[in-house]
């Protein structure tokens, strides 16, 4: 099971994204799909925010979703889905 560290939250500038810190890895939420989630503009602070708001769906997310180079990026998609991705027609 994934661990997230609340102590680690930061915002990336330069990446537009909230990280936050879990066993081994990084997980890296878009801005653009924090705002996406709350239907309105954030501030670097309010994202922070509703990152720790939304740590269980986001431990959920980081347990399914794979690490590339040590770093789970979540994007608008796989947050509004809860990672799934139907493929039927």
């Amino acid at each position: 099971m994934q661990r997230l560290d609340l102590k680690s939250l930061r915002y990336d500038r330069l990446g537009k994204s909230v990280l936050i810190d879990g066993r081994k890895v990084v997980l890296e939420i878009s801005h653009e799909a924090l705002e996406t989630l709350t239907n309105r503009s954030l501030s670097e602070e309010e994202a922070i925010r509703k990152v720790a708001d939304e740590q269980k769906r986001l431990t959920r997310l980081a347990e399914w979703v794979p690490a590339d180079d040590g770093k789970i990026h979540i994007t608008t998609n796989m947050l509004m889905n809860d990672g799934k991705f139907e493929t039927e027609n």
